[in-house]
């Protein structure tokens, strides 16, 4: 199964093309806005001399993430997979961001507001999945201080570095890596039909976002 992989979700635009679990190319643009997409799709689909209609699937990352760029990834992945009638996988920024780490691993990630997504994750697979949640900033860091069987803890982005900096466990990330990627669309679930038509992103704070307070 050949697949076309889009994260938009941060200050990189990714744009992957795997074959099964093997990576054929990536695409990784810093600070280049999401708006050239569909360029970087095209041009990643050239090197291998392949068309879009050679595609089986379409995966994204549908947050949480930056307004503007998750609009232009999931738009765009759903309509490539519904143009070429083929499935799409949606995945979460904060189960990217963990698969491949040792276990017990928490996943953080400013939400705004004083609050965090966050995830906890003991074990991963196709039938058990962990669920994100949002709570203030206080609260979780106490749980994640306390929690002393947590073996990493991982944040998108360096907003809490200050905060986190003299747990040894703290990592941060201002990126996806493609190997986490195709890793973790194998383990999501596969939208067809309708199921992709109802497809949202998870955006950080969209009322702030649409008064432009979030880009």
């Amino acid at each position: 199964m050949r697949t076309l992989i889009i994260d938009t979700s941060g200050q990189f635009t990714t744009v992957l093309v795997a074959k099964e679990t093997n990576l054929s190319t990536a695409s990784i643009l810093q600070g280049r806005p999401a708006e050239h997409l569909h360029e970087q799709v095209q041009t990643s689909l050239s090197s291998l001399h392949i068309k879009p209609s050679d595609l089986d699937r379409i995966a994204v990352v549908v947050g949480p993430g930056s307004w503007t760029g998750l609009n232009i990834g999931v738009t765009a992945a759903k309509t490539f997979a519904q143009v070429l009638d083929i499935p799409l996988s949606p995945i979460s920024t904060l189960d990217a961001l963990v698969a491949g780490h040792s276990k017990p691993t928490w996943a953080i990630m400013n939400a705004g507001r004083g609050q965090c997504y966050y995830v906890r994750c003991t074990c991963f697979t196709h039938d058990v999945q962990p669920a994100m949640a949002v709570a203030p900033l206080d609260t979780v860091f106490n749980q994640i201080r306390t929690d002393t069987s947590a073996v990493t803890v991982l944040e998108y982005g360096n907003t809490f570095e200050n905060q986190l900096c003299g747990d040894h466990r703290y990592q941060s990330a201002a990126r996806l890596l493609p190997e986490s990627l195709i890793s973790i669309m194998n383990q999501s679930p596969l939208l067809e039909g309708d199921a992709i038509k109802l497809l949202k992103p998870v955006y950080l704070q969209p009322a702030l976002a649409e008064r432009g307070t979030i880009s």
